[in-house]
This record gives C-alpha cells, structure tokens and sequence, in this order.
C-alpha cells in the first residue's frame, strides 16, 4: 500500500513539473505582445509619429495671426545749440534725452487663395503617413517575430530528431564493433560507423548552437537582453484554412505599402493646390496700438507723447513671378503622375508576391503530407535495416544509405512545416493583417 502511494505521489510531482514547465513556455503570441510593446523600432515609429500629430493644427497650416508686442528704451546725451527766428539761442551741453517706444502688433492673413485649407489638409495626410508607418512597423515586427519563433521551433526539432538518429547510429556502432571483435567484418564497417556517429555529433552542436544564436537574436526582437533565458513550443501548425481570395481582398484595402503610397498622392495633390493658390491675391489685416514718447532736457520740445491705435487693409495681387509658378505647377503635376504609376506598380507587386506566397503555402502544405507518409516508411525501414544488419543481411554501406535517408526525410518533413507557416505569415503580412490579434 505504501509501495503505491509512492508511486501515486512520484506520478503527481512529475506532472505537476511537467506542467510548470509548460506554462513557463513563451508562447507566439505572448511574445508578439512584448515585441509590440517593446520593439526598438516600433519606439522609434511610435515617437516619429508624434511629430505629424503635433504638426497637424491651423497654426502650422496659417490660419491664426499673428501677435507681437514690442518695445523700446533709449537715452542719449547731446550737446545742444539752437538758434530760433526770434533771436533766442539756447546752448547747453549735456541734454539728456530719453525716448521709449512701446507698441502691439497684430497682422492676420485673412486670405490667402485657399493656402491655409490646402496645407491643414496636406498637415492631415501627413499624420495619417505617421500613423500607418507605425501600424506598418507593427505589421512587420509581428511577422519577423513569428518567422524567428518558428525557426527556433524547427531548430529544436531538428535537434531532437537528430539525437533520436544518434541512438540508430550508436546501435550500428555496436553492432559493427561486436562483428569485427569476432572477426565476421572487417575493421572498416566498424570505423565507418564511427566516423558516421562523429558527424551525426557535429551535427548536433551546430544545431544547438544555432539555438543560442537564434535565441539571442529573438530576444533582440523583444527588447530583452540577449542572454534571456526561455522555451517555446515544440509544435508548428499551418493553418490550412486561410482563404487567399479574402487575403487578396484585404491586400487591396490594407496593403501598408499601398496605403502610404496613395497617402503620398494625396500629399502632392495638397502640394499642387497649394502652389495654385499663389495665383490668387492675398488679404493681410493689419493693427497696431502705440506709445511713443521722449523727453528732452533741452531744446524747442522738451516733451512728447503719441498714444493710439491704427490698422490697415493689405492686399497684394499677383502679377508676374517670372512663371515661377507655372513651372511649380509642372513639376508637381510630373510628381502627381509618377506617384500614380508608383500606386499602380506596388498594386502589381503585391499581388503577385501574395499569389507566389500562396503557391508557396499550397506547396508547403502537399509536401507536409508527402514527407510525413515518407518518414513513416523510412522509420520503418530503418529498424527492419537495423535488424537485417544485426543478422547480416545487409552491408555497413547499405545501412549508412538507409540511415541518411531517415535524417533527409526528418530535415524535409521539419522543413516543409516551416515554410508552410512562414508562407502562412507573409500572406498575412502583405494583407495587412498580421497585427490585427
């Protein structure tokens, strides 16, 4: 009884161990969350796009006027001598005269051939290019992630396929060492054997080590520091339910790429109506209200003061610039057409890397099922190999070939499940929909 319990109590403590260190995994989407959240590039979009939210307002565009108050304070000391019609002369040296000049300006462009609602339009585009820069540096965190993720997902299952293989080429080892001990095969079987398990064994510290690199760059990826310690998951599912004719529709409408470029047409268009509007007059109101006063310790007018307000109308009406204008207008519209072919050519690219991602996927996806049949038959035919080689069926070299082909069909199989997601990710990418969790 006690017997049992020990055992109950032991198979209790393994999983509840076994469970810890699954919840101590880092999961794909946690560790989306953390790059989104932390990424250096996504800081530093994040914070760029700041700049158009600030920029965007009336003031920057023109609309509100301008205020200034000024002022003034002088003193001088002169030698004076004035001579005056009636015959009086007045001489003194060191006058002191002190003057001070005060005054507020306003002066509000209150037209200016449309400008002002031009360039608060074009201020708009511009914070709007801010925000889907941002949204597009998301986007391609996320999938720089998940491509990063899953490669260390198929590192680590190519590292326990490996050390699995490792155990078929020790037996074989043995196997050889015992025939050539009793002297029923010749020394080579037993030192190709070796030589073969030695780069089975190199093969495995490279993969382990491209682990840690992998590791350590992931860990750049989310902001962390690069010695991080941390698991993911050991599983890669592609999802074979994605829908490329809803991809493609979503490319044509949330395409980052395309969304950016056709922001950046509507900025020329901005631009173009802006450089129009010099065409048209402008109309300035103009205000101000003054103090101006000095005293003079000498002279004909030894006080004065002038205080009051006084404005005006400015309009000034085009007339020629040197076609400078025309010229501008031009060039913009020269800008406006090559952005439209811009538009156009990015439509076409998306396209066509969204339907090569496709066909990559539906590849990825056929030969996942391929290379799982295929590894099923070379498992099994390297354990019926295994035991004809035990009873000396086959050669050492036959062997060898059907041990090779198991780790070929391992490293097919690992990889076909990579690309499959990989594809499964781009197509979500070009889509603009990999950030949408």
């Amino acid at each position: 009884m006690k017997k049992r319990l020990k055992l109950l109590s032991l198979s209790f403590l393994i999983n509840i161990l076994a469970f810890a260190q699954e919840s101590s995994k880092l999961s794909v989407d946690d560790a989306i969350r953390m790059a989104v959240e932390k990424n250096f590039d996504v800081e530093i979009v994040k914070n760029e796009q700041q700049i158009g939210t600030i920029n965007n307002n009336w003031g920057t565009a023109g609309l509100w006027p301008n205020i200034n108050l000024n002022s003034t304070i002088g003193i001088a000391s002169n030698n004076l001598e004035q001579r005056l019609t009636n015959g009086t002369t007045i001489k003194r040296n060191g006058a002191i005269l002190r003057n001070l000049n005060a005054g507020f300006a306003v002066s509000w462009r209150i037209f200016d051939g449309m400008r002002m609602f031009a360039s608060k339009r074009r201020l708009e585009e511009l914070e709007k290019i801010g925000e889907l820069s941002f949204r597009s540096q998301v986007n391609t965190t996320v999938f720089n992630v998940i491509a990063a993720y899953y490669e260390i997902v198929q590192l680590n299952q190519q590292r326990k396929a490996l050390q699995a293989t490792i155990k078929f080429f020790e037996e074989r080892k043995l196997i050889a060492e015992s025939r050539f001990t009793i002297g029923t095969a010749p020394k080579t079987d037993f030192l190709q054997a070796e030589v073969d398990l030695n780069q089975q064994k190199g093969s495995l510290l490279a993969i382990e080590n491209n682990i840690r690199v992998a590791k350590a760059n992931f860990n750049n990826l989310l902001a962390r520091k690069p010695e991080t310690v941390f698991e993911v998951m050991e599983v890669i599912e592609p999802d074979a339910t994605v829908s490329y004719a809803a991809l493609q529709q979503k490319a044509t409408t949330d395409n980052y790429d395309l969304l950016l470029a056709q922001s950046s047409l509507s900025v020329l268009v901005q631009q173009k109506r802006e450089i129009i509007s010099q065409r048209l007059p402008s109309v300035t109101l103009n205000g101000n209200f003054n103090l101006s006063q000095s005293k003079n310790d000498a002279g004909f007018t030894l006080f004065n003061r002038n205080l009051g307000p006084n404005g005006n109308i400015g309009i000034a009406i085009p007339i020629f610039q040197g076609g400078n204008i025309k010229r501008q207008e031009q060039v913009a519209d020269i800008g406006i057409k090559n952005q439209q072919i811009v538009i156009d050519r990015l439509k076409n690219q998306v396209n066509t890397s969204l339907l090569n991602a496709f066909y990559n996927f539906q590849n990825a996806l056929n030969l996942v099922k391929l290379e799982k049949n295929t590894l099923a038959l070379i498992e099994e035919n390297n354990v019926i190999a295994t035991e004809r080689f035990r009873k000396l069926a086959i050669t050492s070299l036959e062997l060898r070939q059907v041990q090779i082909d198991y780790i070929n069909g391992q490293t097919r199989y690992i990889n076909s499940l990579y690309m499959a997601k990989l594809a499964e990710a781009e197509m979500k990418l070009l889509a603009g929909d990999l950030n949408k969790l």
